[in-house]
């Protein structure tokens, strides 16, 4: 399954027209301009509760009460409040479907999609990303996270085309060369996987993520000694990973360097304990003293 986490530096949570930012959100006595104008701020706590008086003070007709609940979705989703966003954005939908409006922004769509997804309802985040996407064609962020779908799924091909078109829009930005490395990796294909981390690499080298892309890559193409030193850069700039450090672990392993890779598994496993992959290489290793 997907070895590398991706980061996303920032979520659009609107559309293009919400990209200008207001700084003065506490100014506007309307809460419902007032989170408006806080989501352009990336006043997430302010937009939250501004969205909630709005909810709660004004009598909204159906239209305009779904749009308000999928902004609301929006800010949780902002602040990596999964449950909530979700349960705002469908709220949204029900209210939509019942009283006989609609609610069609496929934004709205990519975003109840992405909060499916981080509760691991993956079949309706398929769902909706793909129709996000295909509303979308450009959109990054629907790109992106149709992809990862794709990778919880395990249709890695599938992931690799969706990646394809983050890094056609955005090849300065290296998660996305991340995100297809791994794909290719899972369908076997090592030297692509490698060529995509290096892109990575060359986009943002200080970086530790696209460090260990490529070091992993290197290491599932059989090229451990290869991968060393770009294994231990990535260690350098992210110490804390275990993910990086079980990386690591496995290049020495894989090299012949058994002593050094023992207790870089062990630091892996107390890093990140929740990984079935680094749990299992711990106790593989460790078996005779677990």
């Amino acid at each position: 399954m997907i070895r590398v986490s991706v980061l996303i530096a920032a979520l659009t949570l609107c559309a293009p027209a919400c990209a200008e930012r207001e700084t003065d959100a506490a100014a506007i006595e309307d809460p419902c301009a007032a989170g408006e104008a806080a989501l352009r701020a990336d006043d997430t706590d302010s937009a939250i509760t501004s969205f909630e008086s709005c909810l709660e003070s004004r009598t909204l007709d159906p239209e305009q009460e779904a749009i308000v609940h999928s902004q609301l979705g929006g800010a949780y989703l902002y602040a990596e409040r999964w449950e909530e966003a979700l349960r705002e954005f469908d709220l949204a939908y029900a209210i939509a479907e019942t009283q006989g409006t609609t609610l069609n922004s496929p934004y709205v769509r990519r975003n109840r999609g992405l909060a499916r997804l981080r509760l691991g309802r993956l079949e309706g985040a398929l769902s909706d990303l793909r129709a996000a996407h295909a509303e979308l064609p450009d959109d990054m962020l629907a790109a992106l996270f149709l992809g990862d779908a794709y990778m919880e799924l395990d249709r890695p091909a599938e992931a690799v085309a969706a990646f394809d078109t983050v890094t056609r829009l955005e090849p300065a930005w290296p998660s996305g060369w991340i995100s297809r490395s791994a794909a290719f990796l899972e369908l076997g294909m090592n030297d692509r996987a490698v060529a995509d981390a290096r892109r990575a690499v060359e986009a943002a080298p200080e970086s530790g993520f696209t460090l260990n892309a490529l070091c992993w890559a290197l290491v599932e193409n059989g090229q451990p000694e290869t991968a060393l030193p770009t294994c231990r850069q990535a260690v350098e700039a992210e110490p804390e990973s275990g993910a990086i450090v079980h990386s690591l672990a496995s290049a020495l392993e894989d090299s012949g360097q058994v002593e050094e890779a023992l207790p870089l598994f062990a630091r892996a496993y107390e890093l990140t304990p929740d990984s079935d992959e680094i749990r299992e290489d711990y106790e593989r290793t460790h078996a005779a003293n677990p």
